[in-house]
């Protein structure tokens, strides 16, 4: 499989995904707003990470697009199954697919060109295209339409830079935001937008995306997926394209020897995760750990039992927490966490960051 976030082989980008699982009752609610002419002029798709936000803002963005186009005879699919649905046959389909349509434009963090890598934000300067695009005339449509994937990650400057499309909209324009934590956005985004919150997908759901994309996964492989991603269908298949289970064995491994921490391991495993084209995996492998800790301090909270994946973890999570209080270990999750934004913002040393990461657990860890 591919080890880099950039190819990951069959999954389609949301702009190029003709079909959407679930959130039926949302797409049912847009495609009647905007029939009816009830149309918010700025919405907030909010939910988390990975269940199909963005690939219903183009699905959405599509259809108000090729509204005033004539076309009508392969707007739709075959079944009409879907409320949005618009057949990869369209010309409006293809031209937003190839980033090519002039009446779409999409805000993402993009690539820093003095470093040829992803940025750590959506910068002021992207931010400040979304107000002179809305304003111009449309050219292939009757709308203009932006969307931000995802909001969450403007900077202050950039979060700014738009309040003034969202509190005077231009006519005939349309500004999405996909959000993957809206609790996190300022309270005058959230005001101005109509809010529209899609939950995670059912078993079935999640396991026909799955399927769709890894027919060969086994039942069992699918379960672990399933908790891996707490339910997120896109960050499942994210995990499965990186070797996600087998990063999780490895990292998981190194936990239950705390406080005892086997460093020859951790630097084997940190060497591995710095080497070039490994990007995706060391993200990966960070979210992963911050997951367990997140999973450490919500179970304990609850005071619930979570199956181990990995035999010996919750034995290991208990006997953290006998040591150190729950909020001790929420203070380290934020700790962590700080330090992996600032190491994709500021490109800190991968290798560094993973073994501070782990000498502090295993620091906090001591009796």
């Amino acid at each position: 499989m591919s080890k880099n976030t950039s190819d990951l082989g069959p999954m389609p980008a949301p702009r190029q995904t003709a079909t959407l699982i679930g959130h039926e009752k949302v797409e049912a609610k847009l495609a009647n707003t905007f029939k009816y002419g009830r149309m918010a002029h700025a919405l907030l798709l909010a939910g988390p990470r990975g269940i199909g936000k963005a690939t219903l803002a183009y699905r959405f963005a599509r259809h108000v697009l090729s509204s005033s186009t004539p076309d009508m005879k392969t707007m739709f699919t075959k079944n009409n199954d879907r409320r949005l649905a618009l057949s990869p046959d369209n010309e409006v389909f293809a031209r937003v697919a190839s980033g090519g349509h002039a009446d779409l434009l999409v805000l993402e963090k993009g690539i820093n060109p003095r470093t040829g890598r992803l940025r750590g934000e959506i910068t002021v300067d992207k931010a400040r295209q979304l107000g002179r695009f809305l304003c111009l005339t449309p050219v292939e449509s009757s709308w203009r339409i932006s969307i931000v994937d995802a909001v969450d990650e403007m900077n202050l400057n950039a979060a700014n830079a738009i309040l003034k499309s969202i509190e005077e909209p231009p006519p005939r324009a349309i500004l999405i935001l996909v959000s993957h934590a809206p609790g996190r956005l300022s309270a005058t985004i959230r005001s101005r937008c109509q809010q529209l919150n899609l939950r995670p997908l059912s078993q079935q759901n999640f396991r026909t995306v799955i399927k769709t994309v890894h027919p060969e996964l086994k039942k069992s492989e699918i379960i672990t997926l399933a908790q891996l991603s707490e339910g997120s269908p896109g960050r499942a298949l994210v995990i499965a394209e990186l070797d996600g289970i087998q990063l999780y064995q490895t990292l998981v491994s190194i936990l239950i020897t705390v406080p005892a921490i086997d460093f020859e391991s951790v630097h084997a495993f940190a060497d591995e995760l710095s080497r070039k084209g490994s990007e995706g995996r060391f993200n990966l492998a960070m979210e992963l750990l911050l997951g367990w800790l997140s999973c450490l301090v919500r179970t304990g909270a609850q005071k619930v039992l979570v199956p181990d994946i990995i035999k010996g973890e919750g034995a290991a999570r208990e006997r953290f927490i006998s040591v150190r209080g729950l909020d001790h270990w929420a203070e380290l999750w934020e700790n962590i966490n700080r330090l992996f934004i600032r190491s994709e913002r500021v490109h800190l040393d991968r290798k560094q960051v993973l073994l501070s990461a782990y000498t502090a657990i295993g620091d906090l860890a001591q009796a």
